[in-house]
């Protein structure tokens, strides 16, 4: 009898090593994804897709709460956010990212690439995957590039037509990113870096004359109602990034990791 309870007792463990890591890949998660736009933008439809596409590849495991509309704060307060694991998933402009990591000032070169069909080519390419890698370092897992357009210019000054028609101008840019601050005072505007949160108030006040996004955003932002002008100067394809915590991503099953990817790749 003594060596039967041995045994049963040691059956019992063997049986509880083997599926409690079973059990854990099969406990349910909450991932919180924070954006700057709304959920009708290109960026809320994608987001609303990845979390559809993630649900049914974890066969209801994976819950992905959406935050659109800066709710969690801006983008730059949200990869710190995500930085320091209080965030799940992020996705903005690359180049918010440049700021920590310079070699994705790539995207900031303006006219780039000469089409978005060949702008998806070299995302998709090792060229892509290597420019994720870069912010492994700095404690991000770049999950996959995401669909932004290329940039045109508003303003209520003037039509922009060419180059010195935008000496002059207050423009928005974007924050944390000195290249397009550069930039644009390399063009003679005066530039003022601010969330997309801030900008339609700020033109609806006169504080600034213009601001530059894709088509997308513009129309989402409703700045239709504040410009006079939309000038389709096309003077950047700048992709969005979509990012996770590192550690956190490696601590997941694998299994867990490849639906993560494919449904962040879904959303693009």
């Amino acid at each position: 009898m003594k060596m039967k309870s041995i045994s049963l007792v040691s059956v019992m463990a063997l049986t509880f090593c083997f599926t409690a890591p079973l059990q854990a890949k099969e406990e349910k998660m909450t991932l919180r994804l924070g954006f700057e736009t709304s959920l009708e933008s290109p960026q809320g439809v994608g987001a609303k897709e990845m979390a559809q596409v993630a649900n049914k590849l974890s066969k209801g495991r994976i819950n992905i709460e959406l935050f659109p509309d800066q709710q969690l704060g801006t983008g730059p307060q949200m990869i710190e956010m995500v930085k320091k694991g209080e965030l799940d998933i992020f996705q903005g402009g690359a180049g918010m990212f440049s700021a920590m990591e310079p070699r994705l000032n790539v995207f900031d070169i303006p006219y780039l690439f000469e089409s978005v069909e060949q702008a998806y080519k070299v995302l998709d390419s090792k060229f892509g995957k290597e420019m994720l890698a870069t912010l492994e370092p700095h404690g991000l897992k770049g999950l996959s590039f995401w669909e932004n357009g290329i940039r045109s210019t508003t303003n209520n000054v003037r039509p922009i037509t060419k180059p010195d028609d935008i000496k002059g101008l207050k423009m928005r840019v974007m924050p944390a990113n000195p290249v397009h601050v550069m930039l644009w005072k390399g063009l003679g505007a005066e530039p003022t870096p601010l969330p997309f949160g801030e900008i339609y108030d700020k033109l609806k006040r006169g504080e600034l004359d213009g601001q530059e996004h894709p088509i997308a955003p513009i129309y989402a932002g409703k700045f239709y109602e504040v410009q006079k002008y939309l000038s389709l100067t096309k003077h950047m394809y700048g992709p969005l990034i979509q990012i996770t915590n590192l550690e956190k991503f490696k601590a997941m099953p694998k299994a867990t990791q490849n639906i993560l990817l494919k449904a962040s790749y879904a959303g693009v």
